[in-house]
């Protein structure tokens, strides 16, 4: 799949994200307390609706915030939410679409959070937008990124009886056709091999925790925030930038390997996905 074709999807998607305006949702609400003390220039890399960005925008100790995504029509809506909002600075948020999944026009070493929801198992090659988070933040810069769990408990009892997890989407495997295979995730993680793409790309987790909605009365909330790697569907990183990392970041990586995925030969049978 080329980066057009994914960029066609989600701009033919974007009516799907909710009303900005109507402030912290879902896993917004998980990611905010993960925020806490920090401060400075914020970056959220797929920010779709952009509820927890324009949230952010609001509060004083965040100078600037960047919102980035494939959809420009999802920027265009995001831009509209911060222009309803009274007393908003309109030179405080920026909002970008990336270029080949990099965003080649912000400095290196310029962003002091950086924060992923649910997109990096979107995007085509992870250790892209990894390296390119980490090449623009500052050394004491601090990355959340969450992904599906595909070792939720859930989902390996799934697997046991041969049924297709779903970590992307609540239809069925026969509505895939429309909504794209698995809501369109390329790439799938556990805990352990998520730590080896995120030590892989200079991030160093500090801290991991889980979310979810469903049965958390039951005592299932704690298990997800102290086992994520087997109670939640989801598991969300807090990194550091580890020290050093700027040589070795990226390394595994070649030069072209995005711009060959950007077209892809004309004689190759697309499968949609």
């Amino acid at each position: 799949m080329a980066i057009d074709q994914l960029k066609e999807y989600y701009e033919d998607s974007s009516p799907r994200f909710w009303d900005p305006r109507q402030g912290l949702v879902g896993r917004d609400v998980h990611v905010y307390p993960l925020l806490h003390g920090l401060s400075g220039t914020l970056l959220e890399y797929g920010c779709g609706s952009g509820s927890l960005l324009l949230e952010l925008a609001k509060e004083e100790r965040f100078s600037k915030c960047i919102g980035v995504d494939i959809s420009e029509k999802a920027l265009a809506m995001v831009g509209q939410a911060w222009r309803d909002v009274r007393g908003a600075d309109p030179s405080k948020l920026a909002l970008i679409a990336p270029k080949d999944d990099q965003v080649p026009h912000i400095p290196d070493k310029s962003v002091d959070v950086l924060v992923s929801l649910a997109t990096i198992e979107h995007v085509i090659n992870p250790y892209v937008v990894l390296d390119e988070l980490h090449r623009i933040a500052s050394d004491k810069a601090v990355l959340i990124c969450c992904v599906p769990n595909y070792a939720y408990i859930k989902h390996v009892v799934h697997l046991l009886f041969g049924v297709q997890p779903r970590t992307g989407t609540d239809d069925p495997v026969e509505k895939w056709r429309e909504v794209g295979w698995d809501g369109m995730h390329i790439h799938t993680f556990t805990k352990s091999s998520f730590s080896v793409l995120l030590t892989d790309c200079g991030w160093k987790p500090e801290k991991w925790n889980g979310w979810g909605e469903r049965f958390s009365s039951f005592g299932l909330g704690v298990l997800r925030k102290r086992f994520p790697g087997f109670w939640s569907g989801v598991i969300t990183a807090v990194c550091s930038k580890a020290p050093n990392s700027s040589a070795t970041a990226g390394r595994n990586r070649p030069a072209n390997l995005t711009a060959t995925l950007k077209k892809p030969a004309a004689s190759a049978t697309h499968v949609r996905s």
